[in-house]
């Protein structure tokens, strides 16, 4: 079984809208946007060396790193939008460096580039250079190098969203930004050989974990200790609104903004998060969470009979979906969906009490989610002291679907009794299991993973199920330490693809997962 109501969910957003592969063209985009970027993060490395801070670039460098990077779910429209934003921003932080440099007698630091800003952004145009780049790579650059690029990448993603997830709550942690712009201006060096790329990575990851931890410290004590709760899945008569995401400050703003009206408030997705912190039970407008699985929006979002605020790093395709009742937090959204600037949400309060809302309601089963870590991992000591266990498996967070259902299903069986299973999902009712439904919790593997390293001293293998933006990070960081096996499952391509799975096996030792006969002769050998 799995620690979830909804058990027969097996198809996320991409395999529902056909879009799980990479077009082309938006490769070809990506790679114009991150010349973009690469350029941006020098100069306003530059400037901040000298003591000038430019808070427009590093509102634009963090916010599309954070939504765009790496991300499929846009159109060509979107990017060419964002990459305007870009053209007519580089050439001002460049001017304002030059001037800088004159002023202090300072020999300036230019970069070559194929940019081109004498005329306005063209898609097309942009296309043709990414094309011309991507081919450059290709021809210059061995495979190996660029996917270890790309999973640096990755990384800065993970630590962009950390740091504007820590900056919601009023933390100003101007280290992580200034060790973003480093990350990105070496990128514009192009000559690392394997072990210096590896070396930038294994930093990055270390770097990343901190700022996770950090996270979780400012949200306990913002919103007390986690622990376990009941969330309701059930809806009420009345006007509504769905909150989506994982930037919980987000929706204690607008819990606060709607407080005073007659509108339920429901979490989608990993937003369910928030039900296991203390603080959000005060808020009595909190009915619970919407939605029949996770990473399927199409259905929910369809269903759903009022506005849906996308919080910051929503990555949604919503390009499909019903005008006008979308809203979001971030720098980059997709046409027809609504900004939010400056913490203002009457707009999507508006909309809540103009839309229908659920006439009647709907009565279902309710989920029992969350841990308290301390009560918790006292538990697995104890369960440790009273068995003869050889070696420990971790599995993580639930992949929803079927293929991997059956597999930790077949796993847990076959597991010979002398093994530890510590399960953060899939479940079963066994002597060698401790069950924690920590279901939206992301971060909950790196948490309970980093102890029971520590704490015990026999080997550990620890499972990935569900890849999404943090996961190479934390299996990264899991795999530097001595005695542990990482397995990772199967990643829709625009996640992770199967060139950069092979590349994280081969310098990075995270295995992916085959057959559980294999694999566990492996774990064995």
């Amino acid at each position: 079984m799995t620690n979830n109501f909804n058990e027969d969910y097996q198809y996320d957003s991409c395999t529902a809208n056909g879009r799980c592969s990479v077009n082309p063209r938006i490769s070809s985009l990506q790679e114009v946007l991150i010349l973009y970027l690469k350029l941006l993060a020098h100069y306003a490395l530059k400037l901040h060396e000298n003591n000038r801070k430019d808070d427009v670039a590093k509102n634009i460098i963090l916010n599309i790193i954070s939504v765009m990077v790496l991300n499929s779910d846009f159109s060509e429209k979107d990017f060419e939008k964002i990459i305007l934003k870009l053209n007519n921003e580089l050439p001002r932080i460049k001017e304002e460096y030059a001037t800088l440099c004159e002023q202090n007698d300072l020999v300036p630091d230019y970069l070559k580039s194929v940019l081109k800003f004498d005329d306005k952004a063209d898609i097309i145009k942009s296309i043709q250079l990414g094309e011309r780049e991507l081919l450059k790579k290709i021809k210059s650059i061995s495979q190996e190098i660029r996917n270890l690029y790309t999973i640096l990448l990755v990384l800065a993603k993970s630590i962009c969203i950390n740091l504007l997830d820590l900056e919601s709550f009023s933390v100003n942690n101007e280290e992580a930004y200034i060790y973003i712009l480093k990350l990105l201006d070496s990128l514009n060096v192009n000559k690392y050989n394997l072990e210096e790329i590896k070396t930038l990575i294994k930093d990055a990851v270390r770097f990343d974990n901190t700022l996770m931890k950090q996270l979780r410290k400012v949200q306990e004590e913002r919103y007390g200790i986690q622990r376990e709760t009941v969330v309701s899945y059930s809806t009420t008569p009345s006007k509504a609104l769905l909150v989506v995401g994982s930037n919980i400050k987000e929706l204690e703003d607008v819990l606060e903004a709607s407080k005073e009206t007659e509108i339920d408030v429901y979490t989608h997705d990993e937003m369910m998060l928030a039900h296991t912190f203390p603080k959000f039970s005060e808020y009595k407008h909190l009915k619970g969470q919407y939605g029949q699985g996770m990473d399927n929006c199409y259905l929910d979002f369809a269903t759903f009979p009022g506005p849906i605020l996308l919080t910051k790093h929503s990555l949604y395709n919503v390009e499909n979906l019903y005008r006008g009742r979308l809203y979001t937090t971030d720098i980059a959204y997709s046409k027809g969906v609504i900004s939010i600037e400056n913490k203002d949400f009457s707009p999507v309060i508006n909309s809540a009490l103009e839309a229908k809302g659920f006439k009647t309601g709907k009565k279902c089963e309710s989920v029992e989610v969350g841990y308290n870590f301390d009560k918790t991992f006292e538990k697995i000591k104890n369960k440790f002291l009273k068995g003869n266990y050889s070696k420990i498996f971790l599995i993580g967070l639930n992949a929803y679907t079927l293929e991997q259902k059956s597999y930790f299903e077949n796993l847990i069986k076959k597991t010979p009794k002398d093994v530890l299973i510590v399960s953060l999902s899939y479940c079963e009712d066994t002597d060698n299991i401790i069950c924690i439904n920590a279901c939206f919790d992301t971060f909950a593997i790196s948490k309970f993973g980093e102890e029971i390293i520590k704490e015990f001293d026999i080997p550990i293998t620890i499972f990935f199920p569900k890849c999404e933006r943090h996961s190479v990070s934390q299996m990264l960081y899991l795999s530097e330490f001595e005695y542990v096996k990482v397995y990772v499952g199967r990643c829709a391509p625009i996640l992770l693809n199967p060139t950069l799975i092979e590349t994280l096996g081969k310098f990075f030792s995270v295995k992916t997962l085959s057959s559980v006969k294999k694999d566990l002769e492996t774990i064995f050998e």
